[in-house]
């Protein structure tokens, strides 16, 4: 950050610290009316329609799910659903460090699948990492474990659904400003409410637009955000909310793949700052542009029969660009090797889910059936190209404008089309106290990349087991699957035959608790998920795979949130997770554990306001997280050393007011993040600092 930003952060801050100080100085001394005590606990949910696809409390899901709420993400500060991982047990983000072009998860050790209302987003290259705007989001949902039953092909660690902002007729309505590090400047609204007196049209519009730099030299995140969504509701039988989004991410690539030796390592020539551009400042942008328009509709029959159907179609395109990126040395432990890359890609998804739900008694049975067609088509026209002209740079002398004009044509091409068809049928049975949750679905993919079509069938099951004590406990058993496509074929020599779909399943034990009073939200769970069918090595024809893989994760999780009286509240996590290689054709690969997943990871946190008194509604917070070491690479040659990092907040609310104040990595510890390799090594997230003025009426 040059002098100019810091003088700019440095004023915003204390603006936005002076105003309570003075509105408090009148409080106190008798020039301004007295503030009324309040009450500031945090939310804490109670309900979720990811993991079931029906309005289910959360103690009754037989599987582990965890809710970032929309207070979380702005009590927090948070820019970036990967921030919003942070304490989430068994959940990474950010594994990559601080990319402002795409988002980095883990849960249980793979990737998830990205969801937003319920619908698939788009998978491409580069689309495939939509980064998600959280100021659009009512909240996060973070299914764990297999959950092909209700969505169909995904992978085994779960899926995260982005729920968007929705139209309430007694919505507060705000307007927020925010400065912060890297001369961060960014506005927000979210403005909604009754149309007509009767209240049966209902309007929300959420808009952000941001201007910032980033640590890295040259790097820009800017961002635009715009949401518009109406709901029709005639009558109490009847609900439609139309659903429409854009957004742009105007940024560049050039952050880290830096050489373990300067940054893991040590370098005779010193350490590689973490600021180091790659690119060259005329190239590497990265400009991502996301349309989409759907919308949910609901009819009640009456008797407990109701029908759902929810459509979104959503086109997200990658400017052509060409970027300029380093892989290792050029022999001197200083000079980067450079190579070029061009890339243009356009990905466009359309999904429908259609479900009919029946509330039913059967004897001292009570039944919740759920019954759905659901049809998602994705399409990926991605253009590339590699040029080997590129001049080197000095890692710790950087001079640019040496490269060369030339841009390297799109040599390559790959065009994919993804259908999927599935049928599905759930039963909530409950008998008394108990609660069995059991259901299945059969899936039909076709898959066609470049011309060659490839067709998958696969039925998914869950059976789910719950015990609902008066006092609020609910200990649960459950088995789960789920599956993936996986494009490509054997080796000629073996038939060609194209690859069967990689399938997971989950075994998981646990508890939860949350009274009545809804203070407490409290999981504890247990689980082992095998991935079969992996494609790993051919050892018999080394340039093909062949599918003989096994990967397996079992671990431990412990998540809560707690309200303590009007005025404190608290929220931990911890994860144990061990995984490993348990099946290749490469002996020196068995037992190595999977990429990224750190063993254990932890995080703590709590935010304290004053409810009563001539200082109501000042508040403080405070979280520490920590992430154990971890590999990089599938040979585990490459470990990220553990980071234990603090956050810190301060907030003061005002009438309709709030002032903020948010940092990040409070010490501005500098660590690796992971390594890939010897040649491409990434820093982790560096201190940032927002300064927060929100005005609600």
């Amino acid at each position: 950050m040059n002098a100019v930003s810091r003088r700019t952060l440095s004023l915003a801050i204390l603006a936005a610290l002076a105003v309570p100080g003075l509105a408090l100085a009148q409080s106190a001394s008798g020039d301004a009316t007295t503030l009324d005590t309040v009450v500031v606990q945090a939310p804490i949910p109670k309900d979720t329609g990811t993991a079931t696809k029906t309005d289910t409390p959360l103690v009754e899901v037989p599987q582990s799910i965890s809710i970032v709420t929309a207070r979380d993400l702005q009590d927090r500060g948070l820019h970036a659903v990967d921030e919003a991982m942070w304490y989430v047990a068994g959940a990474q983000g950010g594994v990559y460090g601080m990319d402002t072009r795409s988002e980095w998860l883990l849960v249980r050790g793979f990737q998830p699948a990205r969801y937003l209302d319920g619908l698939a987003l788009p998978i491409g290259t580069w689309s495939g990492q939509t980064r998600i705007e959280p100021y659009g989001m009512e909240r996060i949902e973070v299914l764990k474990g297999p959950a092909s039953v209700n969505y169909g092909a995904m992978p085994p660690g779960g899926l995260v659904n982005y729920v968007t902002k929705r139209p309430d007729a007694d919505m507060p309505k705000e307007v927020e400003l925010q400065v912060g590090s890297d001369a961060m400047k960014q506005v927000a609204f979210d403005v909604g409410g009754a149309v007509n007196e009767s209240g049966t049209l209902l309007y929300r519009l959420t808009g952000l637009a941001r201007n910032s730099d980033n640590f890295v030299d040259y790097i820009r995140d800017d961002r635009y955000y715009f949401a518009p969504a109406l709901t029709w509701k005639p009558d109490e039988a009847n609900e439609l909310t139309v659903l429409a989004r854009w957004q742009k991410a105007d940024t560049k690539n050039g952050a880290g793949f830096l050489p373990s030796v300067g940054t893991l390592l040590p370098n005779p020539n010193g350490r590689i700052s973490p600021s180091l551009y790659t690119g060259e400042p005329n190239t590497n942008d990265y400009v991502k542009t996301v349309a989409a328009i759907g919308y949910d509709f609901r009819h009640d029959f009456g008797g407990g029969t109701v029908f759902q159907q929810n459509v979104r179609f959503e086109d997200s395109k990658v400017d052509p660009t060409v970027m300029v990126v380093p892989w290792g040395y050029l022999g001197d432990n200083r000079t980067l090797y450079r190579y070029t890359w061009s890339i243009k890609e356009d990905a466009k998804t359309f999904g429908i889910d259609n479900n009919l739900q029946w509330r039913f008694a059967s004897g001292a049975a009570e039944h919740t059936v759920l019954a759905g067609l659901d049809y998602r088509r994705l399409e990926s026209d991605y253009s590339y190209g590699f040029g080997f002209d590129a001049t080197g740079l000095d890692a710790f002398d950087p001079v640019y404008g040496t490269m060369p004009n030339a841009v390297p044509t799109f040599t390559g091409n790959t065009l994919q089309k993804t259908g999927q068809l599935g049928l599905y049928l759930q039963d909530q049975i409950r008998i008394g106290q108990w609660l069995l949750t059991v259901g299945g679905r059969q899936d039909w993919v076709g898959t066609d990349t470049n011309g060659q079509h490839q067709s998958d069938d696969k039925f998914s099951g869950r059976v789910g087991l719950t015990y609902l004590f008066d006092n609020g406990f609910a200990p649960y058993a459950s088995w789960s699957q789920s599956f993936e496509v996986v494009s490509g074929t054997e080796a000629p020599q073996r038939g060609g035959k194209a690859f069967d779909p990689t399938t997971g399943e989950q075994v998981e034990l646990g508890l939860k608790y949350q009274p009545a009073g809804g203070d407490v939200l409290l999981t504890l769970a247990a689980y082992e998920i095998k991935q079969n069918n992996v494609a790993v090595i051919d050892p018999d024809y080394v340039s093909y795979t062949i599918q003989q893989g096994q990967y397996r994760s079992r671990g431990a999780e412990l998540e809560g949130r707690w309200n303590i009286g009007r005025s404190l509240s608290v929220h931990g996590a911890y994860a144990y997770i061990d995984s490993e290689v348990t099946k290749t054709t490469d002996p020196a690969m068995l037992g190595k554990r999977i990429p990224l997943q750190p063993r254990h990871s932890a995080s703590l946190g709590g935010d304290y306001t004053v409810a009563g008194g001539a200082l109501s509604g000042l508040g403080f917070g405070a979280g520490v997280r920590y992430v154990g070491t971890h590999f990089g690479d599938a040979a585990n040659a490459w470990e990220a050393p553990s980071h234990t990092l603090f956050d810190a907040s301060a907030h003061y609310d005002f009438g309709a007011w709030r002032f903020q104040l948010n940092v990040q990595n409070l010490t501005d510890k500098e660590y690796v993040g992971t390594c890939n390799s010897g040649d491409w090594c990434y820093y982790g997230y560096p201190r940032t600092v927002t300064a927060t003025v929100r005005y609600a009426w």
